[in-house]
């Protein structure tokens, strides 16, 4: 099974590659559509932000069926490690719950005047607060191991 996993992953793999590849030339070679203000508006902007949603959404739904077979074939094998499994997963939500009620509702000037939607300020400020968290939590993970591995 595991050789046909790879087989799959290895052909999926190279043809997301071909595909990007292809749509980044047609993005890069194909000339302009039209003036943005005092910038070119590429012809095929479209195609390659649909692309990356495309890979966006892919890689989402790819993750939770992963996650979901893993937890299921553990919970059959080892109810408590199954069930454990799922910490990372709630203490994600308890970081994007936290981070949300941090953000800010205030307005943000933008060129075309104030922005003052609270959910999608409120929505941004989690991110950036989440993405700051995690990289930190990354940082002294890194270093702790590091420590650790010196030290035995």
């Amino acid at each position: 099974m595991s050789k046909l996993s790879y087989k799959v992953s290895y052909y999926v793999l190279y043809a997301l590659f071909a595909i990007i590849l292809i749509v980044l030339g047609m993005f890069y070679f194909s000339g302009f559509d039209r003036m943005v203000g005092e910038y070119n508006d590429p012809v095929h902007t479209d195609t390659l932000i649909y692309l990356i949603y495309g890979i966006l959404g892919f890689c989402v739904v790819a993750t939770l069926v992963a996650a979901v077979i893993q937890f299921g074939s553990a919970l059959a094998d080892n109810p408590m490690n199954a069930v454990r499994s799922l910490i990372g997963i709630v203490l994600l939500a308890v970081l994007l719950i936290v981070t949300y009620s941090m953000g800010s509702v205030e307005a943000i000037p933008t060129g075309e005047g104030l922005y003052t939607d609270p959910f999608w300020l409120k929505i941004t400020d989690m991110f950036v607060y989440s993405i700051y968290i995690l990289l930190g939590i990354t940082i002294l993970c890194m270093i702790g191991s590091s420590v650790k591995k010196a030290i035995s």
